[in-house]
């Protein structure tokens, strides 16, 4: 075992004892911050394919790398030169996550208000209270809000089931800023029909859908390969997952 395997063996063992990804990627921030970005790139590159195994342990480190690239320590000139340390050493993975790249569709202009001729002469500050109330009528018209702090507010609210958070991620066109905000719930993000539904919604961002990607199960990512509508760098990077998986990567 090489001496990057070693460390980064011992930092996704530190990892798997702490309770959700945001600690994970504190930790992560914090162990990075003496290192040197050819070595963090390759901590990262071999996180990226120990996850293709899905042990657990590596799975809840891979799940804290999008928390930690928002973190202060990785500003754009660090997330830049990362990028072209993932380039020269062709880590793949690494750099495809650090690509900005535009969701597959865009919703059109205007569409930033609700719909609902009951919410649109709202407030954001009055929605974002109706956000929080115990009335599920009220709360099912809030769904389709498109302002990505109403979600947030509504995403907390315990009244909610999958079924409704479903509604949300399945919603198109949407605001690719309000599927963020069910990416980055740790409480829904845990369910395993909201990231296949975020996977498939063409309005999500494809960094979050590539991401994604390796928590789901070999027939989804076939299916997911036949979609029209999903970018070409979700359907590349999940064809070569499911040829991983099958043992036919070169």
């Amino acid at each position: 075992m090489s001496g990057v395997e070693e460390k980064t063996e011992a930092l996704v063992l530190l990892l798997s004892g702490l309770s959700d990804r945001k600690l994970r990627a504190a930790s992560l921030e914090g162990k990075f911050s003496g290192m040197g970005m050819e070595e963090i790139a390759s901590i990262l590159n071999h996180i990226c394919q120990r996850t293709k195994s899905r042990e657990l342990p590596y799975l809840k480190a891979y799940h804290a790398l999008p928390e930690l690239l928002r973190s202060p320590y990785f500003t754009r000139e660090a997330i830049l030169e990362l990028r072209a340390v993932a380039r020269q050493r062709d880590y793949a993975e690494v750099f495809r996550m650090l690509l900005e790249l535009p969701p597959q569709k865009v919703p059109p202009l205007g569409s930033e208000g609700p719909e609902d001729p009951l919410l649109k002469d709202l407030t954001l500050g009055h929605r974002k209270s109706l956000a929080k109330s115990p009335k599920m009528k009220i709360l099912r018209r809030l769904l389709k809000d498109q302002d990505p702090a109403v979600i947030r507010s509504l995403l907390l609210n315990p009244r909610l089931t999958e079924s409704e958070i479903l509604k949300i991620a399945s919603l198109k066109p949407t605001s690719p800023g309000v599927l963020e905000e069910i990416f980055r719930n740790h409480k829904w993000i845990a369910r395993y029909r909201v990231k296949k539904a975020l996977v498939c919604n063409p309005y999500c961002p494809p960094s979050i859908a590539v991401h994604l990607l390796k928590f789901l199960l070999l027939n989804d990512l076939r299916e997911i390969i036949q979609f029209e509508d999903l970018h070409l760098a979700v359907k590349e990077a999940a064809y070569q997952l499911m040829a991983e998986r099958n043992g036919k990567a070169d």
